[in-house]
């Protein structure tokens, strides 16, 4: 399968990394503005075409597939571009500027048959697959009745906080949701997935941390509290936040026979059943239960690791491997249209009630 990529930037190693590793897969051309971003890229991975000019890229070359790694404002012109000639689209996150062009893109991959995906590669990790596999099997005792998504960031991380907030001008800060439309679409993705219905009714509450108010950076909303009610009654909580002092990305799931806790930061997933021990034996015993779930957690991270299948990227080249799957297979997208629009919508709702900022959606 032939296969291109526009954007040349940091993300876009990850992406020529991971796919050397697909069978049946050759990137055959990249593309940026500026030439010299993709002539080096094209070196280091020995790609033989190189393009600053997207069109004329997927007009001469004629891919199969194109993998958009440009910043979030060129997305949807770039999307509807390749999907237009034909082309496959793996879109990195965030999906589009504005609620309205993700609906539109998702609509022209629907009109012109052709597959469509978003980077959400967390939800393709091994401890997420973990979970997956759990909740198939019945451990909640059907789907889940409630859910919590926590999202930890540091403005302190030299290769992204720090560049994001030492220059004003920087693409990020331009989007309409600011910082967190290019960060809290892995959190969100989360609980879509377990959600119904298009549009999920939330009640957001968005602020400045006080970390960033003592330096006077006070046009960057950085912390969300949104409660969630999907169409069945399903209940779910999102958290995101630069204020814990130990990072943790967690996913919670409580259910009508247990619960199930995944922590994205040490790549666990802890079963929570109902106790059959009597009295005073619950306090003593439970302890004794976690722990062996986390012995059991540690052997199957050893195990990985020993087959070389846990490096940092693993969720990436999952959704990768899925996502051409589908295309060669006529399968089931890795990611379903309806869940990245539902993303999009719980996105566009808590942008909507972020304080002095531009909603997504509220321009053409």
């Amino acid at each position: 399968m032939r296969v291109a990529l526009i954007g040349c930037g940091f993300i876009a190693d990850q992406h020529l990394d991971q796919l050397r590793y697909l069978e049946a897969v050759e990137v055959v051309a990249v593309c940026d503005q500026d030439e010299l971003m993709a002539r080096q890229l094209a070196d280091r991975f020995h790609v033989s075409r190189v393009f600053t000019d997207a069109g004329r890229m997927v007009d001469e070359i004629r891919p199969q597939a194109v993998h958009i790694t440009t910043p979030a404002q060129s997305h949807f012109l770039l999307g509807k571009l390749c999907l237009e000639a034909g082309c496959h689209v793996y879109m990195e996150k965030p999906f589009t500027e504005m609620l309205p062009q993700a609906e539109a893109l998702v609509r022209l991959a629907q009109e012109q048959n052709l597959r469509i995906t978003v980077g959400h590669n967390l939800q393709f990790s091994p401890e997420a697959l973990r979970l997956r596999r759990l909740v198939q099997a019945g451990f909640l005792g059907g789907p889940p009745v409630h859910l919590e998504s926590i999202q930890c960031y540091s403005h302190e991380d030299p290769t992204y906080g720090r560049a994001v907030l030492s220059d004003p001008q920087h693409w990020v800060r331009r989007l309409p949701g600011s910082l967190l439309q290019n960060l809290i679409s892995h959190g969100v993705a989360k609980l879509a997935e377990f959600l119904s219905g298009d549009s999920p009714a939330i009640s957001a509450l968005c602020f400045t941390s006080p970390w960033l108010v003592q330096r006077g950076q006070m046009d960057v909303v950085d912390e969300v509290r949104a409660t969630i009610r999907d169409d069945s009654g399903t209940t779910a909580f999102f958290l995101f936040t630069t204020q814990f002092g130990a990072g943790s990305n967690e996913l919670r799931l409580y259910g009508r026979s247990g619960n199930l806790i995944l922590d994205n930061t040490f790549r666990t997933v802890l079963k929570v059943g109902p106790s059959t021990l009597k009295s005073y034996l619950r306090y003593f015993g439970a302890p004794w239960v976690r722990a062996y779930d986390q012995v059991r957690n540690s052997v199957e991270n050893i195990r990985q690791f020993v087959h070389r299948d846990f490096h940092m990227d693993y969720g990436m080249r999952k959704l990768m491997e899925l996502f051409y799957r589908a295309i060669r297979e006529d399968g089931p997208d890795p990611i379903p249209m309806q869940e990245i629009l539902r993303t999009a919508r719980m996105m566009h709702a808590i942008f909507t009630q972020m304080p002095t900022v531009v909603a997504p959606g509220s321009r053409s």
